[in-house]
Order: C-alpha cells, then sequence, then structure tokens
C-alpha cells in the first residue's frame, strides 16, 4: 500500500499581487478535490481528473473556461491524461468543450490512439456524451479586455512569458497570462498519473500546438513517478522537459533534486522559462520555477511561497 497523494498547479510565470490569492488558493481547492477521491481509495487518475476538471471550472486558471485567446478571438484548448501503465491521451485544438481533460480520457481509454485534434474532437465528444459549450461562454471578460488591448496596440504572440514580468503598465503582454494547469497523484496501490489542461498563449497562432498534449514534453508518467509542466511550451518541447525530469527520478534521484535539475537544464540549454511539479511512487513531492511564480496546490497547507525550489 502507498501513501496516497497529489501535488496541482495553476501555471507559471508572473502574477500581479492583487491576483495571487486567487491563484493560490484555486490550487489549493483542486488539490483537496483530488486528495478526497484518494482518501475514498479512488485511482490516481481519478484523482488527477477530477481536480484538472476543477481548474478548468474556474475563470482564474488559463484551461477551459477562462482561456487566453488566439489571434482570431477564440479559445482553443489542449489536454492531457498518462498512467504509470505508460496510457496515453490527449486532445488538442478543442474549442467547444466544457472539460477538455474529461476527452484526453477518452482517448486514452476508447480509442487506440494517443493525440486527437481539431474538429474530430467534436465527433469523439458527441461518440462518448462529454459535454459541449458554446464556445464564447468560455470567454471571460478579463481575458477578452486583455486580447482587444492587444490587439488594438498591434501586438502579437509573445513567444517569453516572463515578458510579462514588467510592473510598467504598458507592458507588451497580458498581465496575468498563465498557461497550463496540472496535477500528479499517486494513490493506496501505487499507481501514478498525471493530468494538465490549458488555454496555451494569448495571441497564439490558429492552430498552434502546445507542449501540454505532447507526451514526455508537457507531462509525463511511468511506474517511478510524475511531472507536469507549465510555461514556456516552445521552449519545453525543445527539451522534452517532462521526460528528462522523469528519468531522473527513474535513476533515484530524490524528487526535489530532480524538479531543481530539470529546470536548470532547461535555462542551460534554451534559456527557457518554466516551472514543473513532480511526485515520485513513494508519494514525495517537489516543485521548481525559473519564472517568478507558480501556484502550487497540496491538501495539507496553503502554500504562500511558490517560487524557486521546493520539497512538499
Amino acid at each position: 500500500m502507498s501513501d496516497a497523494k497529489i501535488i496541482v498547479h495553476g501555471g507559471a510565470g508572473t502574477i500581479r499581487p492583487r491576483l495571487w490569492a486567487a491563484y493560490r488558493d484555486g490550487a489549493h481547492v483542486a488539490a483537496g478535490i483530488g486528495q478526497q477521491v484518494l482518501n475514498r481509495g479512488g485511482s490516481a487518475l481519478d484523482a488527477v481528473i477530477e481536480a484538472v476538471v476543477n481548474m478548468e471550472d474556474n475563470p482564474v486558471f488559463n484551461c477551459g473556461t477562462g482561456s487566453c485567446l488566439t489571434y482570431d478571438g477564440r479559445v482553443e484548448c489542449d489536454a492531457f491524461v498518462m498512467t504509470s501503465d505508460l496510457r496515453v491521451g490527449a486532445v488538442s485544438i478543442v474549442t467547444n468543450l466544457r472539460n477538455p481533460v474529461r476527452l484526453a480520457r477518452v482517448v486514452m481509454e476508447q480509442t487506440v490512439h494517443h493525440v486527437i485534434a481539431g474538429e474530430a474532437t467534436n465527433r469523439l465528444a458527441d461518440a462518448h456524451a462529454i459535454e459541449k459549450i458554446d464556445p464564447h461562454a468560455l470567454i471571460v471578460d478579463r481575458r477578452r479586455r486583455r486580447w482587444q488591448e492587444m490587439m488594438d496596440r498591434g501586438l502579437e504572440f509573445m513567444v517569453d512569458p516572463e515578458l510579462e514580468a514588467s510592473d510598467d503598465p504598458a507592458d507588451l503582454t497580458d498581465e496575468d497570462a498563465m498557461d497550463t494547469v496540472g496535477a500528479c497523484a499517486v494513490d493506496r496501490e501505487g499507481r501514478v498519473a498525471v493530468a494538465g489542461s490549458t488555454g496555451g498563449i494569448m495571441l497564439k497562432y490558429p492552430g498552434r500546438v502546445g507542449d501540454t498534449p505532447m507526451p514526455g514534453a508537457g507531462n509525463y508518467a511511468g511506474p517511478a513517478g510524475a511531472v507536469a509542466c507549465t510555461g514556456h511550451g516552445e521552449a519545453i518541447m525543445r527539451v522534452c522537459l517532462a521526460k528528462y525530469c522523469y528519468d531522473l527520478l527513474e535513476q533515484g534521484v530524490p524528487v526535489a533534486e530532480a524538479a531543481s535539475r530539470s529546470i536548470s537544464h532547461l535555462t542551460e540549454r534554451v534559456q527557457g522559462f518554466a516551472g514543473l511539479i513532480a511526485i515520485d511512487a513513494h508519494g514525495n513531492r517537489a516543485w521548481a520555477t525559473s519564472t517568478p511564480n507558480i501556484p502550487v496546490g497540496i491538501p495539507e497547507r496553503v502554500i504562500d511561497d511558490s517560487s524557486g525550489q521546493h520539497p512538499a
């Protein structure tokens, strides 16, 4: 029997002080929901799915309701799930689902494929009774206003989320543009799972696919643990950040060291900005980031300092 544990994150970047409590508390609540699943004897997969669904329904986060907008003003979401037996499911360019992560699970459990994208996700959702929604209902006022401001100023997709760090009110990027949310868990039976969901980065090119639905890039799970990344997706993909961290866990590197070394690898190789959370097969958890903030949730306590590298 394993010690059932979960850890979640709400994105990596710069969060203005006036918004920090909402991100912090949202991550804490989602972690608590996942932990309740584990406490009832539920699977790690059930736990991470329910934690991510809660964040997809929370307009604070950049996933599901509250997602960032593409250059043409639409929501296009990606989502991912993976378990320690190396089963994978992901969806990309999803435009009208309340909870894309539920469809990612369908891909994993009900198809022979790993990633389904674009219009095909609608047919799959219909076939498996996944709730669809008016795409406009996923757009919240805060994101719409920022999108309009950026369009009025002739801005384009900002590949570097750390440009958000400036306190200059005339800064070029979304003041609170966060990308992926994610969750990692291990259950009483020792099964491990990871789930992630994202609306991408503000003003992304329509059809852009980030790191989230790419196994080994934004997320990875195996017998040794699970990793969920967040940040500059293009940089994360170039170093397969989640798999890099997972490989360290598989080699027996302590989870806090694995997280820290992985972020150092990202910054050294591609000067990327990202954060990650990780859990090993024994339920040891940690996070690390090269950005000013990453809201992290664990059920045992509210974490009010989510910068740098920490064990949990």
